[in-house]
């Protein structure tokens, strides 16, 4: 079962030397899921300056690389622990008995 996580992708990264941000909706297989980590960086830039209309100063990010297909990392929004219970909310536990 695929999991839906917010991804912060970079617009105009290669056009202009100012880069801008957006958000967009991803799916992700969380068995594929090898690690998540804070995105420290990303959530001081946004309490800084909002990155993202209707995000505010609190927000968190987090990294999470996969293991598998063409990127190996996506930045998404949501505290590292957010994003486990999200993960493995999505598992299907098998009663024995």
């Amino acid at each position: 079962m695929l999991v839906k996580l917010t991804e912060v992708c970079v617009k105009g990264a290669f056009t202009s030397p100012e880069s801008s941000y957006a958000l967009r909706e991803i799916f992700i297989n969380p068995e594929h899921v090898i690690m998540i980590r804070e995105e420290a960086q990303m959530r001081q830039l946004n309490e800084q300056s909002s990155l993202i209309e209707g995000l505010t100063s609190g927000h968190s990010f987090s990294k999470v690389t996969l293991n598998r297909g063409q990127r190996g990392e996506v930045v998404v929004v949501g505290s590292p622990d957010a994003i486990r219970k999200s993960l493995n909310q999505s598992r299907r536990q098998v009663l024995r008995g």
